[in-house]
């Protein structure tokens, strides 16, 4: 999705944030640059933290902290912190900044651990999808170019979800799901298919919900995805069996395909390596003189780590997971390849979700997902803020939408006339016909069913509000977003001047020059220290 700019929206609506502060204690006045008791407070207890009951400790953390604040003064004077770069470098980190803030970790957390509880198990089942025609799927509605694709309103779903109605009322009188959905299976518009493993991820969204919603034996009303309406039944769920790590000697046909006396050549040298396997010769070795997989011979024939679903050759990965024991190796396996004499070398049974938050991560990103984890953020952002709903708003745009795709210039025209309040934040109203003119210049969803793709792109235009609300109440609502502003500022100058001072002279030079530079700065830039101040720190 191409963010939209909607700071033009906020200007100068965002409740004004005149600080109601009372003036705290000052700490040290540095060039003319008071440091806030606070700030003080906050450097000292990052990385190891000062030990405020050791006057030692704190007298050297006093020193360092002004000498730091000397460094910076002395980089403003040069006027480092108007320079191109360091405001480029500034702003990147301050864009990294509020990105930690502008999301709900617990959210995300829980969101990836639905997925994570997914990858457990294995469900098998049963699939009739009766799929959109070809007229309706190339017919680009009226949409004048805007967008080049095929998209569904509902009255052109109303004849195909009855098919799939009454075959799941002729499921549900009686008839098994598997006849029902033999006798329906036709070459265009209605398939029946057995899925012996589902993963999670490698569905539609709605589609996987359902499938791993379902218990064995269960039979799922029409449900409707992007490319027509299906059917499920649940055949079984087995545990997931985890991850095994696998070495393989290959002996490979010659050619893509093989003659018969070619496979039998190759089946007998494979067979040939198993047996002195067998006979104790060492499995590495043996891979490294006469597996034809070049790449993997060099180290034995080990491959990497892998999970059900993971993409290897079929009767490779149904070998892999028929070990019993770590160190058991194979009869030779036929593939398209030739054929492989296999050892199981590691099995993990459980996989921790640490391990897997990263790629799930990453996976829930690229798909439909993506909402699920917003979802905590857009909801916490809506309970700090005065968050308003208006239904009936929506349900006029649903309404409008059932007739017209959202792109069709019937559907625009009359939307963009529309002025109620969709929502409010803040005090601030956003209407049907800002939505709107939101979703037209939007980049596309892959939604081809009408209502699907205006509820995609409400769902991005809520959060990107809920955003940019949210980041601007940062500097009002999180004292330590300031503070950390504050230490990025400061060490981006620390830096910028050490190198042009320091950093960048022969090494054997640089101790004096640091000597040369703090006597500079000591004589050049006055400075008080309110002790006092400190002293009152609780311990």
């Amino acid at each position: 999705m191409k963010r939209i700019c909607l700071l033009f929206i906020l200007a100068g609506l965002m409740v004004a944030t005149e600080a109601k502060e009372k003036k705290e204690p000052v700490v040290m006045t540095v060039a003319g640059k008071e440091v806030p008791l606070t700030e003080f407070v906050f450097m000292a207890k990052q990385g190891n933290g000062v030990d405020f009951k050791d006057k030692q400790s704190v007298a050297e953390f006093v020193e360092l902290y002004k000498l730091l604040k000397l460094k910076v003064a002395d980089a403003e004077a040069l006027t480092i912190h108007q320079a191109v770069k360091f405001k480029q470098e500034l702003e990147s980190l301050t864009v990294q900044l509020q990105a930690s803030y502008l999301t709900d970790k617990s959210g995300e957390d829980s969101a990836l651990h639905v997925i994570y509880e997914r990858t457990k198990i294995i469900p098998s089942v049963q699939h009739i999808f009766f799929r959109y025609s070809e007229e309706l799927l190339s017919d680009s509605r009226d949409m004048e170019d805007l967008y080049q694709g095929s998209r569904l309103v509902t009255r052109d779903t109303v004849a195909l979800y009855a098919e799939a109605l009454a075959a799941w009322q002729r499921i549900n009188n009686g008839e098994s799901f598997a006849e029902v959905g033999q006798s329906l299976a036709n070459d265009s518009s209605v398939f029946y298919r057995v899925f012996d493993q589902v993963f999670p991820l490698r569905f539609p969204k709605v589609m996987e919900d359902c499938i791993f919603t379902l218990q064995p034996g269960d039979v799922s009303p029409p449900v409707r995805s992007s490319l027509g309406f299906s059917l499920f039944k649940s055949d079984h769920i087995v545990p997931n069996p985890g991850k095994v790590r696998i070495a393989h000697i290959l002996s490979a046909f010659p050619s893509r395909e093989p003659t018969a006396e070619e496979i039998a050549e190759a089946r007998e040298r494979s067979e040939a390596i198993y047996q002195q396997v067998m006979a104790g010769a060492d499995f590495s070795e043996l891979a490294k003189a006469f597996s034809d997989d070049t790449v993997y011979a060099k180290v034995g024939g080990l491959l990497s780590e892998i999970e059900m679903g993971s993409g290897l050759l079929a009767p490779l990965e149904k070998a892999a997971f028929a070990f019993d024991e770590i160190g058991d190796v194979s009869k030779p396996v036929q593939t398209s390849l030739g054929f492989h004499v296999l050892k199981l070398v590691d099995r993990k049974r459980e996989i921790p979700f640490e391990e897997k938050a990263s790629s799930i991560f990453e996976a829930m990103k690229q798909t439909e997902h993506i909402f699920d984890l917003y979802r905590g953020f857009v909801e916490k952002t809506k309970r700090r803020h005065d968050y308003t709903f208006f239904p009936e708003a929506y349900k006029e745009l649903q309404r409008l939408a059932d007739e017209y795709f959202p792109l069709d210039s019937n559907f625009l025209n009359r939307a963009m006339t529309m002025e109620k309040t969709l929502f409010r934040v803040d005090s601030i109203d956003f209407t049907q016909a800002f939505f709107i003119d939101y979703l037209e210049k939007s980049s596309k969803t892959a939604q081809i069913y009408s209502l699907d793709y205006m509820q995609d792109i409400y769902n991005f235009f809520e959060y990107e509000i809920l955003k940019e609300v949210e980041r601007r109440s940062l500097e009002r609502d999180y004292p330590d977003f300031n503070l950390t502003m504050q230490s990025y500022y400061d060490g981006t100058l620390l830096f910028e001047i050490s190198n042009k001072r320091i950093w960048s002279q022969p090494p054997e030079e640089q101790a004096q020059l640091e000597a040369e530079w703090i006597k500079e700065l000591n004589e050049k830039y006055p400075v008080t220290i309110n002790w006092k101040a400190i002293k009152k720190i609780k311990k």
